[in-house]
């Protein structure tokens, strides 16, 4: 299963995606800060600019206008006391005491309007040496020339001031006329140079209005074009930031849904790496995990077609180490075989042996897959299982006493197939199953050579429980266990205790049981039969040779082809003419190892 992932576009999208994701990152930054230090710039640059022309008129402007009211001030009382001066002084001096007074005021204004001229007129120059616009130059070079004005007209009232003033002038009633209108024609001069100058402060004050207004202006265009950039280096963060975000997102989210998928065990995952950056590098490393989990996969379901996929999984799994090494546990064996198969196999074709070979073997298995029973191998028809821990946890001798009986319906099932599965219409060969169980202790564990393993368990269960499978020949059973398998399942299972067998070699013999089926389901001849034989066997132990051959011939008459009673009626006209010795405990030595 591919995962579909845009393909890269060419451009700078495409060499996007080679830079890796700490220079993305990096880059996106010093974008955003390039961006937010531009637009600080600007900001400051406007903001400098207001503030510069903002101080222009504050240091320029505004003290000229002051100096320019001051001296207009200044004016209106040298006037005021010219004229007093002039109505009670002159030649006929009516009151020397005001004319005094106001005299001394004239002069002291006069000098006080020189000063202020003077000053004036200094910063008008000191003031058209700074770095002034056109407009302002303009307007302090006519303030320039009317202060100029000024400063003659009350030079030339000062004189005439003076001249009608002068105490050595001709008293004649002409001349004191004449010198009187020169001073009244002076100070009317003076008036209207002030008049212009005052005009050129009005100008100045009403361009200082419009000045400081389009500065205000100006104050918010520079806020709102700070907010602008703000803005846009916002919007232009904010648009790279997706940009690069969805062009990370989009392989982490191939990532998530490959992820996902081999989660549900989708192992046809496949993720092409669309960049060059730790996001491309961790796709590959993803697909290469995922191909490796493919091979393993692979590899797991062809070990599995020979091996139970409980222990594979526990082979390549953490504890692979300790099961090599092997550990002890208790299990219960099962071994089975066809009985007469040599025979079966001689009247078949190869190709029809092999079906027939591979029919059993998969009823065979199933009970003891459904049972979760661990096969072992197959050797030729045979079959060696096991149950236990770790593989089945609970009650593992009864879950192979209940695959061995079901066992039987599995002969059964394959003995109505054999017509089809062979292609014989007549003249099937009759086919059923020897089977032994065992229960001990074993050891688990890997076994073999350096370059050949086996996983497998050896112990004398397995022995017993191979013997067993042997033995049901001699006895004429199907199904045999023994007591320590009996033992665990005698609560649910029925049961005909056989012989004590012990193989060659063995201090200890091995009580043997017939399984019969489940607890309620077994027949009353079987019961019966079983109950019957109990009753032989302890005759037979007890050496009283009649009545057991009696007992014996009574299982025989409830179960007319009963094995068991058959063999121990041949063993009991053996033991007439050569008895066993005075020690003998009822065991029988089987002849097989």
């Amino acid at each position: 299963m591919d995962i579909e992932t845009p393909p890269a576009r060419p451009g700078r999208i495409a060499r996007l995606g080679r830079l890796t994701i700490t220079r993305k990152f990096v880059g996106l930054s010093v974008t955003l800060l390039a961006i937010m230090l531009a637009a600080a710039v600007y900001a400051f640059v406007q903001s400098a600019k207001v503030n510069r022309e903002t101080a222009l008129l504050v240091e320029v402007l505004e003290p000229l206008k002051r100096e320019v009211a001051t001296i207009e001030e200044f004016a209106a009382e040298e006037e005021l006391a010219s004229e007093r001066a002039l109505r009670y002084g002159g030649p006929q001096v009516r009151d020397p005491a005001l004319h005094e007074s106001y005299l001394e005021r004239f002069r002291a204004l006069n000098t006080r309007v020189d000063s202020q001229l003077a000053q004036l007129d200094t910063h008008i120059s000191r003031f058209a040496t700074m770095p002034v616009s056109n407009d302002v130059a303009v307007f302090l070079g006519r303030l320039q020339l009317e202060t100029e004005a000024v400063r003659r007209e009350h030079a030339a009232y000062r004189a005439a001031m003076d001249a009608f003033l002068d105490p050595e002038a001709p008293a004649m009633v002409d001349g004191v006329r004449l010198r009187q209108t020169a001073a009244m024609d002076a100070e009317r001069r003076v008036l209207a140079a002030m008049e212009r100058m005052s005009r050129e402060a009005s100008v100045l004050s009403a361009k200082d209005e419009r000045q400081l207004e389009a500065l205000e202006r100006r104050g918010f265009l520079v806020t709102v074009e700070n907010l602008v950039l703000a803005v846009f280096a916002f919007l232009a963060g904010a648009v790279i930031s997706v940009l690069l975000t969805r062009r990370m997102l989009t392989p982490v989210r191939s990532l998530i849904a490959g992820a996902e998928e081999v989660g549900r065990g989708n192992l046809e995952v496949s993720l092409p790496a669309t960049t060059h950056d730790e996001l491309g590098q961790l796709t590959t490393a993803f697909s290469a995990m995922v191909e490796e989990l493919r091979q393993k996969v692979a590899l797991k379901n062809t070990f599995s077609s020979y091996m139970d996929p409980r222990v594979v999984d526990r082979l390549l799994g953490a504890n692979r180490a300790e099961l090599e090494a092997g550990e002890k546990r208790e299990m219960t064996v099962y071994f089975s075989d066809v009985q007469g198969f040599s025979a079966i196999s001689e009247t078949l074709t190869p190709t029809a042996l092999v079906r027939l070979v591979n029919r059993y073997l998969t009823l065979a298995a199933e009970p003891i897959h459904r049972h979760h029973g661990v096969i072992d191998k197959y050797i030729g028809d045979a079959v060696m299982a096991y149950w236990g821990p770790p593989f089945a946890l609970e009650e593992p001798a009864l879950s192979a006493v209940t695959a061995a009986l079901e066992q039987r319906e599995q002969i059964a099932r394959l003995q109505r197939e054999l017509p089809e599965l062979l292609g014989l219409r007549r003249g099937a060969p009759s086919v059923s199953a020897r089977i032994g169980l065992a229960t001990g202790d074993v050891v688990v564990g890997s076994i073999g050579s350096a370059a050949s393993r086996n996983f497998t368990i050896m112990g004398d269960a397995v022995n017993v429980a191979s013997r067993l499978e042997s033995a049901n020949k001699t006895y004429g059973t199907l199904i045999l266990a023994d007591e320590a398998t009996m033992l665990k399942v005698r609560h649910r299972i029925e049961a005909r205790e056989i012989d004590l067998l012990a193989a060659p070699g063995k201090s200890e013999a091995v009580r043997i049981y017939e399984l019969l089926g489940e607890i309620g389901e077994v027949g009353p001849d079987l019961l019966a039969a079983r109950d019957a034989h109990a009753h032989a066997l302890a005759l037979y132990r007890a050496r009283e040779w009649d009545k057991a051959e009696a007992a014996f011939a009574e299982t025989l008459r409830i179960l007319p082809e009963d094995g068991p009673a058959r063999v121990f009626l041949t063993r009991i006209a053996a033991f007439r003419s050569a008895p066993p010795p005075a020690d003998w405990a009822g065991i029988w030595l089987s002849p097989e190892k």
